[in-house]
């Protein structure tokens, strides 16, 4: 497996995550990105109930912490569903993302970097009457490290253009009422480079048609490697699916490496993989 990634920059492989992980030496992955199955979700490769999720979970946690650098990380994208109403209950919120939250640090030893959302501009319709319409997921974002860096140049966004207009004209000044986030007069310089992320993600799903039922955006798993690796490091995601993490990775310079039971996505992956590395390779 590692041969391979060195010599084509990528391999994807017919097997569970979690064992393929500890088959990659330690300390060599710099980013561990995946959407694992949510909880609560019916599809076709399987259904992790709430009650069982931390359980099923733990295993790829277990063997992608000694294999992370020392400056890696690890961002898990997950939303949970409802729990199935009864005749006495209405289908009410599964807490389960944020015990995982939790437990990352608490269990694990990992350092919360953020929990970033997902906004989706078209979320699907429901039919939901005990709650608002569901329009978001979770970006669970921790470091081994409990001082970590990351590259915010690459993320950077453009500045709405009042805010520059505002930034050219207007002097901020300490206010009267103790607040502390302005000490002194200054005016602000926009970045060249553009303004500085936030934690909220808003996009839409993918419009993508294939034979994974829940295939990601492009600018979802592009984001955290961008934040947190740098050209030749390796990112790995245990949860292959359509193979969208392995496509960014492999058009932003990085070697990748990528897992998944279903041998259809598998091979789907590694020809759409094969095909980005020989377009990045013709271009550069």
């Amino acid at each position: 497996m590692i041969n391979q990634i060195n010599r084509d920059g990528f391999a994807v492989a017919c097997q569970d995550g979690a064992s393929g992980m500890l088959a990659l030496p330690d300390r060599s992955i710099k980013l561990v990105y995946g959407s694992p199955p949510y909880p609560n979700a019916d599809r076709d490769y399987g259904n992790w109930k709430s009650a069982e999720y931390i359980d099923k979970i733990s295993p790829f946690i277990d063997a992608a912490i000694p294999k992370l650098t020392d400056d890696g990380f690890l961002v898990i994208n997950v939303k949970a569903n409802r729990e199935k109403s009864t005749s006495i209950t209405s289908s009410k919120r599964s807490l389960v993302v944020e015990k995982l939250a939790i437990k990352l640090e608490e269990d694990w030893g990992l350092h919360c970097v953020d929990i970033e959302i997902w906004v989706k501009e078209n979320p699907a319709p429901t039919g939901l009457r005990v709650a608002c319409q569901d329009a978001y997921e979770q970006n669970l974002w921790f470091s081994v490290a409990p001082k970590w860096s990351i590259n915010l140049d690459a993320i950077r966004r453009p500045y709405e253009s009042h805010s520059v207009k505002t930034y050219e004209g207007y002097e901020y000044k300490p206010r009267s009422n103790g607040n502390t986030y302005v000490r002194k007069n200054k005016k602000i310089q926009p970045n060249p480079l553009g303004a500085l992320p936030k934690n909220i993600i808003t996009g839409p799903v993918s419009a993508r048609i294939g034979n994974h039922q829940a295939t990601q955006p492009f600018y979802l798993p592009e984001k955290y490697i961008k934040a947190t690796t740098n050209e030749g490091d390796l990112v790995v995601d245990p949860w292959l699916g359509s193979g969208t993490t392995g496509y960014m990775a492999v058009k932003l310079g990085r070697r990748f490496a990528g897992f998944d039971l279903v041998s259809d996505y598998v091979e789907d992956a590694k020809q759409w993989l094969k095909e980005t590395r020989q377009e990045v390779n013709a271009n550069a």
